[in-house]
């Protein structure tokens, strides 16, 4: 029997996974039906078309391209996505890992994994493998000893219709270390930023966003692949640090790991060895983080005058060449273009 903590995203895409290897999977949930964390609930088409599981009832809105915004200026990428309804995706496929016959315990809690039990408030229960799904504050990762860097991001879900099919990234030391972002949906968006709830409410009324606060979510946002398994345990997801570093997605990571998991599922050295080997953790994306963190607005602001409405594909080197006697600056955006490259291959 294969034990999975926690039907999220990457719980339920490693149980679907298993089941399709032919596997008895049971999933353990603390909440008492499925919940949907804070997430800007983006990801590429061809992420989502690896899983086993029909994802487009699901899509909220479609998007053909994401915009690099700073000011008044932007560069733009031609994309396949979408933007998910992640509360009913999530509980879709909880339906189907049940009808294909898995199972989802819920109300319980994991405690404590040990090299041989999983211990809940009531029972002591002996594994076979352990699959820790189970978030940022993960119960299987203090196990399984890894280590996790962290963001944390504040969002809210406002009524405004956005007629754009992009997803808007917002790159300014006025609001954030890292990016703020925009997300349209039918008939709301997903406004959030990498910081906490005031550097939100700043963006917002920066930007002239005017509309009515729907939700208010706030989520820890781990990411540094590390040490992910340990005996017969495996971490995935979130309490793996799965996260993209750059973008700080982590649906796609989540749904690479799944299958590469479900395919080493008898050696999870192999897995280990897979996850750390593919592209999902090349170390190109936490350059373009520590890139990104790093530049002033002087320098996002020379960038953006060279590149302004211009399609990624098409910047040449020779637009940078007024950079030449900025060498550092040089690098930070070589840097950043390389990761931002890559995510855009490899997923969000």
């Amino acid at each position: 029997m294969i034990y999975i903590i926690g039907a999220g995203p990457a719980g339920l895409a490693t149980g679907l996974f298993l089941l399709e290897e032919g596997y008895d999977v049971t999933i353990f949930e603390k909440e008492e039906k499925i919940k949907s964390t804070a997430c800007g609930e983006a990801c590429d088409l061809e992420s989502l078309k690896i899983l086993p599981f029909d994802s487009t009832p699901y899509f909220e809105r479609e998007i053909n391209k994401i915009k690099f915004i700073f000011n008044d200026k932007y560069f733009y990428a031609n994309v396949k996505g979408v933007v998910l309804n992640r509360q009913k995706w999530l509980e879709g496929m909880a339906e189907e890992f049940i009808k294909r016959g898995g199972k989802i315990r819920f109300s319980t809690k994991v405690m404590k994994v040990d090299d041989r039990y999983i211990y809940t408030k009531n029972e002591k229960i002996d594994y076979g493998t352990c699959i820790g799904a189970d978030g940022p504050l993960s119960v299987a990762r203090k196990y399984v000893n890894g280590s996790c860097k962290i963001e944390v991001g504040s969002e809210y879900e406002m009524e405004y219709k956005m007629n754009e099919n992009s997803l808007n990234f917002y790159l300014s030391r006025k609001y954030s270390h890292h990016y703020a972002w925009i997300f349209p949906k039918r008939n709301t968006i997903n406004v959030g930023l990498i910081g906490n709830f005031s550097m939100l409410d700043k963006f917002i009324n920066n930007i002239g966003i005017k509309g009515k606060i729907i939700s208010k979510k706030a989520g820890i946002i781990p990411y540094g692949i590390d040490k992910i398994v340990r005996g017969s345990v495996a971490l995935i997801g979130d309490a793996a640090c799965m996260t993209n570093p750059f973008s700080l997605g982590g649906i796609a990571p989540a749904i690479y790991a799944a299958k590469i998991l479900s395919k080493n599922i008898v050696n999870l050295q192999r897995y280990e060895e897979g996850i750390k080997n593919h592209e999902i953790a090349n170390p190109i994306l936490m350059k373009g983080k520590r890139a990104i963190e790093k530049l002033k607005e002087e320098e996002i602001a020379k960038v953006f005058e060279k590149v302004d409405k211009m399609e990624i594909g098409e910047i040449e080197y020779k637009k940078f060449l007024g950079l030449a006697f900025h060498p550092i600056t040089a690098m930070k955006f070589y840097h950043i273009g390389e990761a931002m490259l890559h995510s855009l291959k490899w997923g969000w």
